[in-house]
């Protein structure tokens, strides 16, 4: 990185800056140039030297804003701050020699690199006079420096406001009558060098022109500065940029120029609308600031893969945004005055202040406001049903479809990798605190645990790292590099993780308060026991529970067989029984094995459907075929204990249940359907392993560990002091993004816990007053 050392504006559109770079302050001579860069996805543009000082190491040059990249740097980037990479110096230096009466003529751009020449030529002996050209007088600049060099200086205005009236050409051309010089030098914009080497060609005075024209590497390599001189083909960063005015072919090299003004006046307008978006949303912090009316009605459609080619591998299905159909999202977000979608999240994500963020193209802040509350928002932006939490809540829903917030979190945690984190080592700590379980719940609370200066060791009873997430979600959903991504942050900041850990085998709760030497324990184990069909047929071999079926081929490869050691038998006619997300998981990586039928079997329609509308469409989009308001009453097996069909019983909606969902009631109308495998995926229920070695664990009439969940304000405590829980096995069978709010409030609970001398019960008001650590990790 490379710090601007000094910022001066001249104008509005004029600035300089000063560099911090002394390699390139050693080497630099007049008529060098630079290749600057400013960030990741910026482009390489070409920088004329304008002054250089050894002994600081700076180097300085003068910008006038006109593209995208120069009206960045007038406007994003302040004295103090770096960027990302500075190139040379590059190019030939100016021939400095003493031939007598040498003028240097500069417009526009040009103006402040003729500087070190001319003090270059006045230093070699010869008589200097500069002709410089602006605009108007508001927009001159280093006149005293100038004239500290010079034999004669003639300033010229183009609108008449100060010094000579008139352009630079007509300055040159008077000069020549009355004073004819030895040498002419231009440097400015290409129609300006042209016109000085036309005034100067009837009189034979040798003209040099510098020559920055467009370059991408500034070494020679890509030829994008070629140019024809003296009907040679020349490149302008390594042979030039100075050349010999007469000979070079200007009508070419300016219709080069021209070749990127579309894409130039493109980036500008972008520029200049995130300028304008800025202005409005963070120095005016204006909210609503659009109506409406004004929006897109519908979302950016998420790219997919075809469905014909993804039903026959494990390749992600969703293809992400790119950024400009992110940019195009995010304008649908109003800004509004009273926002609900936070209160949607049950991590509590800012999604205003993140889409403020993105709104003007600033990713890297976009993906702190997330990661403030949120560790993983590759893995949510993928997972998390948007659609009936933040996004339920848009302002904007009631009118025009709401903002597609989850795939602009998935954006966001793609695009921006977290900002890596050099574990500190500390006198004091919190504690140490035992997190049993690496899924949803046992990440988040291990992310935030180690914010507040906890020493953290996850356990976790698999050979990776990820619980749920790892076993129970198919690749095409949930990549494993992503997971693999998301983890490595929490290894990176100290979290140790231990696998092939069975809390309640290996080591029980209480070990782990006393052998082990943890002053908390965090239970987020999840509720992996399977239910089963519980009719006639089940314990038949091809019937799989979703968790089996799911585990042998996103835990254990089984789509590999016989690559891989684990097998998989699945026949040419499957039933799946359920239609939640991990039912639709079970079809459609059934499908993924080649199997011709695949069918779901659900006992309520499809408006009752657990499973999110995009896994719904995608399976049908697959090949999936649906049979709803159908229950199965047995599995029919043939005289080899093989399945060979299954019984069903059509049904039709009754009154609403407890949860609002009209329950099935059955019409005694039954009929066989053909099918040789069948996979159960109606949840799960309590794994009691942790349960039953722990002794006095409250638990409910289900199995599940009671502990003080439910609300924003919930500390997740048990009935044991220093034991918390949360996830799956507090709730039973839940979404990834609660199982991580659960998570969430344990951490801050233990955290005050510790903080308080482990004083039990630790409440909601404790955890409300607790504050960070002062040496916590930034």
């Amino acid at each position: 990185m490379y710090t601007i050392v000094r910022r001066l504006a001249f104008s509005d559109t004029t600035f300089l800056w000063e560099v911090q770079a002394p390699d390139v302050a050693r080497a630099a001579r007049p008529g060098h140039f630079v290749m600057l860069r400013l960030h990741e996805g910026g482009e390489r543009i070409p920088l004329t030297v304008a002054d250089f000082d050894p002994g600081q190491g700076t180097v300085t040059m003068v910008i006038q804003a006109l593209g995208k990249t120069t009206r960045e740097m007038a406007k994003g980037y302040r004295e103090g701050d770096c960027f990302a990479d500075f190139v040379g110096p590059l190019g030939r230096p100016q021939e400095i020699a003493r031939v007598g009466h040498v003028v240097l003529v500069g417009g526009g751009l040009g103006v402040a690199p003729v500087y070190p020449q001319l003090r270059a030529f006045r230093e070699a002996g010869n008589r200097v006079t500069a002709i410089v050209g602006f605009r108007s007088k508001g927009l001159v600049f280093w006149e005293e420096r100038f004239q500290a060099h010079c034999d004669e200086l003639l300033v010229c205005t183009d609108d008449g406001s100060y010094g000579r009236p008139g352009l630079v050409t007509e300055a040159l051309r008077e000069l020549i009558e009355r004073d004819r010089p030895d040498l002419v030098v231009a440097i400015g914009p290409l129609p300006m060098m042209r016109a000085c080497a036309e005034t100067t060609r009837p009189f034979g005075i040798e003209t040099r022109v510098s020559l920055n024209t467009i370059m991408v590497d500034g070494t020679g390599m890509c030829g994008s500065c070629r140019v024809t001189v003296d009907g040679e083909v020349k490149f302008a960063c390594v042979e030039g940029p100075d050349f010999d005015g007469h000979k070079v072919d200007f009508a070419e090299l300016m219709a080069r120029q021209r070749r990127f003004g579309p894409q130039e006046s493109q980036a500008s307008e972008h520029w200049a609308h995130r300028c304008h978006l800025e202005q409005q949303l963070f120095d005016e912090q204006r909210r609503n600031y659009k109506k409406i009316a004004q929006l897109a009605p519908h979302q950016v459609p998420m790219p997919e893969r075809n469905a014909a080619e993804r039903a026959g591998n494990f390749e992600e299905v969703n293809l992400g945004y790119t950024l400009d159909m992110a940019l195009a999202e995010a304008e649908r977000c109003i800004q509004c005055g009273r926002p609900k979608c936070i209160a949607g999240c049950p991590v509590q994500v800012d999604i205003p202040r993140f889409m403020r963020h993105l709104l003007v193209r600033d990713l890297e802040g976009a993906a702190a406001v997330i990661r403030e509350a949120n560790a993983f928002p590759s893995i949510c932006g993928r997972v998390c049903p948007q659609e009936a939490q933040c996004e339920a809540h848009c302002i904007i829903g009631s009118k025009v479809e709401p903002v597609a917030i989850g795939r602009l979190e998935r954006f966001v945690g793609d695009h921006v990798p977290p900002v890596p984190i050099n574990p500190t080592q500390r006198d004091t700590r919190l504690g140490k605190v035992a997190i049993c379980g690496s899924g949803p719940a046992g990440l988040a609370a291990a992310a935030d645990l180690t914010k507040y200066g906890c020493d953290v060791t996850i356990f976790e009873a698999l050979h990776v790292v990820g619980g749920v997430l790892r076993y129970g979600i198919p690749a095409f959903r949930l990549p494993r590099e992503t997971i693999d991504r998301e983890v490595q942050q929490l290894l990176d900041q100290g979290v140790k993780i231990e696998t092939n850990k069975v809390i309640g085998k290996t080591f029980t709760v209480p070990q782990l308060l006393d052998e082990k030497g943890f002053d908390a324990v965090f239970l987020g184990v999840g509720a992996g026991a399977p239910r089963l069909l519980g009719i006639p047929g089940e314990s038949a071999a091809t019937v799989y529970s979703a968790n089996e079926f799911l585990a042998r081929i996103n835990l254990m490869g089984g789509n590999q067989f016989p690559g891989v050691d684990t097998p998989v038998r699945c026949g040419r006619s499957i039933v799946v029984v359920g239609a939640g997300n991990t039912a639709m998981d079970c079809l459609r990586v059934a499908k993924r094995l080649g199997a011709p039928k695949v069918v779901c079997v659900y006992r309520r329609s499809e408006a009752e459907a657990p499973a999110r509308v995009e896994e719904l469409r995608h399976a049908r989009e697959e090949g999936i075929e649906f049979l709803f308001l159908h229950t199965p009453i047995a599995v029919r097996v043939d005289s080899d204990g093989d399945v060979c069909g299954m019984t069903v019983e059509r049904m039709e909606l009754g009154e609403p249940d407890g949860r609002g969902r009209r329950q099935p009631v059955p019409t005694g109308e039954r009929f066989d359907i053909e099918c040789d495998t069948v996979i159960s995926a109606l949840g799960t229920r309590a794994n009691p392993l942790v349960t039953e070695s722990t002794p006095d664990l409250a638990l409910d009439q289900q199995g599940y560990i009671v502990a003080d969940d439910g609300a924003s304000s919930a500390t997740q405590a048990t009935n044991l002091p220093g034991v918390f829980a949360g996830g799956d096995i507090v709730t039973g069978g839940a979404t990834v993004i609660l199982a991580m709010g659960a998570g969430r409030r344990a951490a801050k609970s233990i955290a005050a816990y510790l903080g308080l001398g482990k004083k039990w019960p630790v409440t909601a008001d404790d955890v409300a007053a607790f504050t960070q650590p002062a040496d916590h990790l930034q």
